[in-house]
């Protein structure tokens, strides 16, 4: 497919059926779509959001964005990790909040080479372009050493055998030698291979145990930041927190429009303290000056795939200066903060944050948190039978108790936040295939506007807003017994 522009996103058949069963869903003037409480004179609705990582799978998160704003739903507050990230500091740094940002996205995606973000060792895009596709990773890599060893296998039973059999039958000789060649340059092979690992694992450590150095993307990041006035961080925040000309209440609220002033959060790991880090706002541990640090190094840090991606570094923390120390003394107990910062992949900590937006001083919700969920799990690995799990499914489950535990621990505890909670289905697709093709590409923007609008047919915000309060009650109701018991 020759030529992919955002036409063939918005255009395609898929994409003008959502659009067509919405609106005939929800006529103007006859069952308008509600979604909020907070308003502006142009007519749009203002909700928070969340989108999850998920690598190249970031693709469906447009989609489903892209459905939210053809139905004129804009964001107050935006958060993600990862490719949830990337897509969030587009949507900030593009236009202001009453414009669709979807599009521009799109733009950026149709102008990219996934593939570029692989900038390291042209071995590193070897591994990807052979194993890292659609079909399951381990089945590839358990097929590759599964191969090398039959053949060696076949191999050496062949040179036993014609070597046995040459004194007996003197033609067998040859078989013998050419067996024994064969033998030869497959042993030659694997000591080759295990030399090569051997020195990529070497490569690896001294690279900060990434593949790749994330420059490209860095750069390409910090390009798109620049192309919309976003130079600084007090840029991005200035960007982030814009107030929305003739914001307003759809109902009467005794918050009335306190607190909306909107602002962006990103995900991020720091391995050296160990502390989840939420960037632009907590960069007064890292720096006396904010527009010291780069906006495009937060998102850079929480895509940092682990293995994947080296690590991204944050160094010369003054971390010797009295006022440094208490910040971070007062936000994680520690006494000796680090002068270097290493940060990997936010989705180890929180992938999806959801809990972010929710202020328990509210009694009355004026907005929801809206999340967009990534599942790529396939059907056998994310089934209850343990037995049926691939080895990438077990380590898979290994992976996701630990990244996924925090965020799903706050709905465990806070329910009514699920119904804000659309999930894009991609089973079949590797959030690491950064050889996407063109048709992938739609076929996922597809998924995440089919899961929109699925999303916004059964959304009830009423409902929402009802359960948000009872809630609210029950926690009160639940501290007030809790301090009874206490004092008996």
């Amino acid at each position: 497919m020759a030529g992919l522009t955002v036409d063939k996103f918005t255009e395609n058949e898929v994409v003008k059926k959502c659009l067509k069963d919405l609106q005939e869903e929800f006529p103007e003037g006859k069952n308008p779509l509600v979604v909020s409480d907070v308003l502006d004179n142009a007519g749009h609705q203002y909700v928070n959001l969340v989108q999850k990582g998920g690598g190249v799978l970031g693709v469906a998160l447009v989609g489903y964005t892209y459905i939210l704003e053809k139905m004129n739903i804009r964001f107050i507050r935006l958060a993600g990790t990862s490719a949830g990230a990337i897509n969030t500091a587009l949507m900030v740094a593009a236009g202001t909040k009453q414009d669709a940002k979807s599009e521009y996205v799109l733009d950026a995606i149709c102008k990219l080479k996934f593939i570029d973000f692989v900038d390291g060792h042209p071995f590193a895009r070897w591994v990807i372009s052979k194993f890292i596709t659609h079909q399951d990773f381990g089945v590839k890599v358990k097929r590759f050493f599964s191969a090398i060893i039959f053949t060696l296998v076949i191999l050496l039973a062949g040179d036993f055998i014609f070597l046995g059999l040459q004194n007996a039958i003197s033609w067998i000789s040859i078989f013998t030698k050419v067996f024994f060649g064969l033998t030869g340059l497959c042993l030659l092979f694997i000591a080759v291979l295990i030399a090569y690992v051997s020195t990529l694992l070497k490569r690896l450590k001294n690279s900060g145990f990434g593949i790749n150095p994330g420059d490209f993307f860095y750069d390409w990041i910090k390009e798109k930041l620049h192309e919309n006035n976003v130079i600084t961080v007090s840029d991005l925040m200035s960007k982030a927190s814009a107030p929305v000309p003739g914001l307003h209440l759809r109902v009467a609220n005794s918050e009335e429009l306190k607190g909306l002033d909107g602002d962006v959060t990103f995900i991020c790991s720091e391995l050296v303290s160990q502390n989840k880090i939420q960037f632009p706002e907590m960069w007064k541990l890292f720096r006396k000056n904010m527009d010291d640090l780069q906006p495009a190094g937060f998102i850079r840090a929480s895509m940092s795939i682990p293995v994947f991606f080296e690590s991204y570094f944050i160094e010369d923390i003054p971390c010797t200066d009295e006022e440094i120390k208490q910040i971070w003394l007062d936000k994680f107990g520690e006494t000796d903060p680090p002068s270097s910062a290493r940060f990997v992949d936010g989705g180890i900590l929180s992938n999806f944050p959801i809990n972010l937006f929710y202020n328990p001083k509210v009694d009355t919700p004026r907005l929801p948190s809206f999340g967009i969920d990534l599942d790529d799990s396939v059907p056998d690995d994310a089934g209850k039978n343990s037995k049926m799990w691939s080895m990438t499914g077990y380590f898979g489950r290994i992976f996701n108790t630990i990244r996924f535990y925090y965020d799903k621990d706050f709905l465990i505890k806070n329910k009514i936040f699920k119904k804000g909670i659309g999930t894009i289905p991609l089973q079949g697709y590797n959030w690491l295939n950064f050889f996407l093709s063109d048709k992938d590409k739609i076929d996922m923007f597809n998924k995440g506007a089919q899961a929109a609008t699925e999303f916004l047919m059964q959304f009830n915000w009423q409902e929402y807003k009802t359960d948000r309060i009872e809630m609210k009650l029950k926690i009160i109701e639940e501290q007030l017994h809790s301090g009874n018991a206490e004092n008996q």
